[in-house]
């Protein structure tokens, strides 16, 4: 199953500095979000496989509501996590922040 609402980060990152962005990510940055972001149920974190190479990383996390995501990025909890994320990667990355909303699931059935 799929999450209904969602807010995706993706990152670039310079390639020195990889393994720091990881570890501060997967450590602190993530563990962080899930406890002072209100309504946020879960989060997870991918790598570029294949693509058109804009972003290396991306997170992404996961809401029960539209209002619970809308009301995350109107909240101080949120401008708190970017300014930590400004001071302790934003020299070596760069990221972009995008919200969604599904429109459409379908289930492949076991037969």
């Amino acid at each position: 199953m799929f999450p209904d609402h969602i807010l995706t980060v993706r990152a670039t990152v310079e390639p020195d500095h990889e393994e720091e962005f990881n570890r501060w990510y997967n450590e602190e940055h993530i563990p962080d979000v899930l406890k002072l972001i209100p309504g946020c149920l879960g989060a997870a974190r991918y790598r570029v496989l294949d693509g058109d190479g804009s972003h290396q990383y991306m997170a992404m996390y996961r809401f029960g509501s539209e209002a619970a995501l809308r009301s995350a990025l109107q909240g101080s909890e949120i401008k708190e996590l970017i300014r930590r994320y400004d001071q302790a990667i934003g020299a070596f990355s760069t990221r972009s922040r995008t919200t969604y909303t599904r429109v459409f699931e379908l289930q492949k059935s076991a037969t």
